[in-house]
This record gives C-alpha cells, sequence and structure tokens, in this order.
C-alpha cells in the first residue's frame, strides 16, 4: 500500500482537530513526528510496517500539518491525552507501540511512564532528555559548536512568526540542511508538502508550541524520572551524524532497553534510514 492510499480523518479529541492517517490491520503502531515534520515524515516507513502485519497510525500532532494550530496545550503531557485520544476514538483496545522521533519522543516517553498498561513498547528516536542533559546542548559553548539555539529562539514571544513568515523555505532549508547527512532524502516535491501547512502564520505558531512549553514538559520529565524506570520495553536510536548519546542516555531510566547508533545517518532518521529502522524495529518486536 502507497502511503497516499492511507485513510485520512479528522478527529476532535481533548479540544483540539487532530488529522490522522491510518492504514492496516494488526498490533498497532502510533508514529509520532517532530519539529518541522508532520504525518508526511513517515512516508517511507509507515508502508513497510503494514506490510509487515501493523495496523499504522500517523498523527499530525496539534500545530502541525491538517491538525488545528491552537495558542496553547503543548506540554508533553497534553500531548499525551491528544494520542490517547486518538487511540480511543480509533477503538483500538490493545495496547500500542509508540515510535517518537526528534520533539515526538518526549510525548512517547511520558505516555509509557503515566499509562504504562496501555503501551506495549516505545521507540526514543533521536532526541535529548529533558531534565537531564537537555541543558547541555541548550547552553552555548565551543564544545556544543553554539548549542541548539533554535530552542531560545522559538521560544521568544511573536519572533519566529515575525522572521520566518515570508521565508519559511528558506528557513526549513537551512535547518534541514544541518541536520540532514543524505540531503537527497527529501525532494524538491516533499519540501512543497511540508511547506503547504507549515508557510502560514499559523503553521509557524504551531511548529514552535512545544518549544514554548519546553520548560513545563522538562518539569514533567523531572516528575516522571522521579517516579521510576520506564517499565515497558524500549528501543532507542539515534543517528551517527545526529543525536548518538540518544541510547545511552535513556539506559538508566529503563528496566529493559536496547539500541544504538544508525550508521551514516543524522538527524532526519525516518526520511535518510527507513529500511534500517524498519528492520531495527521488527527485530525489537520479534523479542518482546
Amino acid at each position: 500500500m502507497k502511503f497516499q492510499e492511507f485513510e485520512q480523518h479528522k478527529l476532535y479529541v481533548n479540544n483540539t482537530r487532530l488529522h490522522i492517517r491510518k492504514a492496516g490491520t494488526g498490533p498497532p503502531i502510533i508514529l509520532i513526528h517532530g519539529w518541522l515534520g508532520t504525518s508526511y515524515t513517515w512516508r517511507k516507513v509507515a508502508p513497510k510496517l503494514i506490510k509487515e502485519g501493523f495496523m499504522v497510525v500517523c498523527p499530525d500532532m496539534r500545530g502541525y500539518g491538517d491538525s488545528d494550530k491552537p495558542e496553547q496545550g503543548y506540554d508533553g503531557l497534553n500531548l499525551v491525552e491528544d494520542l490517547r485520544g486518538i487511540i480511543q476514538q480509533l477503538d483500538i483496545k490493545e495496547k500500542v507501540h509508540i515510535i517518537g522521533w526528534d520533539m515526538g519522543a518526549l510525548p512517547t516517553y511520558l505516555f509509557a511512564s503515566k499509562y504504562p498498561e496501555e503501551v506495549a513498547s516505545i521507540t526514543y528516536l533521536d532526541e535529548p532528555l529533558p531534565s537531564v542533559n537537555l541543558h547541555q546542548f541548550t547552553t552555548f559553548t565551543e564544545e556544543n559548536h553554539g548549542g541548539y539555539w533554535h530552542f531560545g529562539f522559538n521560544s521568544a514571544i511573536d519572533l519566529p512568526e515575525i522572521l520566518i513568515s515570508g521565508n519559511e523555505r528558506a528557513f526549513w532549508n537551512y535547518l534541514y540542511g544541518l541536520m540532514l547527512y543524505n540531503p537527497s532524502a527529501i525532494s524538491e516535491e516533499d519540501k512543497d508538502e511540508y511547506m503547504r501547512t507549515y508557510a502560514s502564520k499559523a503553521g509557524i505558531r504551531g511548529s514552535v508550541g512545544w518549544y514554548k512549553d519546553a520548560l513545563t514538559t522538562t518539569e514533567q520529565f523531572a516528575v516522571a524520572i522521579k517516579n521510576g524506570k520506564i517499565i515497558v520495553p524500549v528501543l532507542a536510536l539515534g543517528g551517527q551524524y545526529g543525536s548518538v548519546y540518544t541510547h545511552e542516555q535513556l539506559k538508566p531510566y529503563c528496566e529493559s532497553i536496547v539500541g544504538g547508533i544508525i550508521p551514516n545517518c543524522g538527524h532526519m532518521i525516518a526520511e535518510e534510514r527507513p529500511e534500517y529502522l524498519v528492520t531495527e524495529l521488527l527485530k525489537f518486536y520479534e523479542e518482546l
């Protein structure tokens, strides 16, 4: 099945209309994109998982794609309630496998922490761990090449909308140029699809929502970590030229974890190394 053939629905959950793509039958997998992505991020991965016998749900998270772009509600635990609302409206009764990339990894972890009885496994892809090491990467130092400046930039009131408006594609190209190891993994047609919903004031506002609530999410992580280790199985992967520390950083906070580093890959795992990712996922699921 081609990604364009997936069912598309708009669900009203948690006081927000969320757009999803869904296809397949079998054990359910929820795929959560990250910053500047949408459900389209998973176009190379989702069809492969369906072919292997899974049901796949790809939401446009609040603020992204064809979902609503409200002013508020972007903290990690509220995003968890968005996801639970999707699962409930789709009448999914089984435990779900949740895969989160970039900022989408954050609600993935918090979901497993708060509702472990509803989760079969989580996969945490290429992202720091708030309240543990995020401060190391957002501090301006020579060692981290000036730090993750975009956290502060995206948190500034009205500034992203002012500076990015009219320059959305150039800004997107700049960021993805920094994070891609293989630039050919994303075509101009792919960029057109991302711009379709990003290149507007609402699209920019939604894209920075997670960052405006990042400190709240960091506090939520501190509580979750204090409450104990993640008890569901965890797969953690980072790109060789992305967040190579992803697996090692999570180890102390998970009871059962596997993972490592994806070779010849930057930050955009699902777009750069989809075959590798699917192979690792299938191996992980077979051993559960």
